[in-house]
């Protein structure tokens, strides 16, 4: 691979140009030569960087997701368990219900039926990532002493769970995604009973 063909720039065209085309047509009718046109390189170079569409499709979920495991990682800094699992939840609202992350859900859930493979791909370079990231706090919080969490993984997934518990209507068409106020409800209620539920 040559310098010109694994430079940043390139990656970061071809990231932006799959997400275009998944969201067009959806994964099943995606080509790695329209990707190619839309990130304005060759096909080789998508190649060079990305083995096959599932692996281009895997590298775009973890990207979006990075952003939120490193606000994670900022927060947990903070020492407030409270202040934390607020900032995390902010940003956890902020991905999911992005115009682009409804849109690509809800593509997900037309295409796993075919590809079973996609669910897959989608859950570990996503879900479990920042999932796992969860229960890694409230484990930490368990040994300071700051929490008492019997079983992180759970938490954690309850957590992510009761924060998003309105993003149903929205995947569904049913209603628009919630406002800034209405998922101030739903994190203050989740925050609230996460921290008394695990009061040390």
């Amino acid at each position: 691979m040559n310098a010109a063909a694994d430079s940043p720039g390139k990656r970061a065209a071809i990231l932006e140009a799959a997400k275009k085309v998944f969201l067009e047509v959806g994964f099943g009718a995606a080509s790695m030569d329209a990707i190619a046109t839309e990130a304005k390189v060759s096909k080789q170079t998508v190649y060079n960087h990305f083995g096959s569409k599932e692996e281009l499709f895997a590298a775009m979920v973890r990207d979006s997701c990075e952003h939120l495991t490193l606000a994670l990682t900022e927060a947990a800094k903070d020492g407030n368990p409270e202040k934390t699992l607020r900032a995390i939840a902010r940003r956890f609202m902020e991905m999911v219900f992005s115009d682009d992350k409804l849109a690509m859900h809800r593509i997900l859930m037309a295409e796993v039926p075919r590809f079973p493979e996609l669910g897959r791909i989608f859950y570990q370079s996503g879900p479990a990532v920042i999932r796992q990231s969860v229960a890694d706090y409230f484990k930490e919080q368990d040994k300071r002493g700051t929490l008492k969490v019997a079983n992180p993984r759970i938490t954690a997934e309850q957590f992510i769970s009761m924060v998003t518990a309105c993003r149903l209507r929205s995947d569904l068409g049913v209603e628009a995604a919630p406002s800034v106020e209405v998922r101030e409800q739903y994190i203050d209620n989740a925050v609230s009973l996460i921290l008394r539920a695990c009061k040390p």
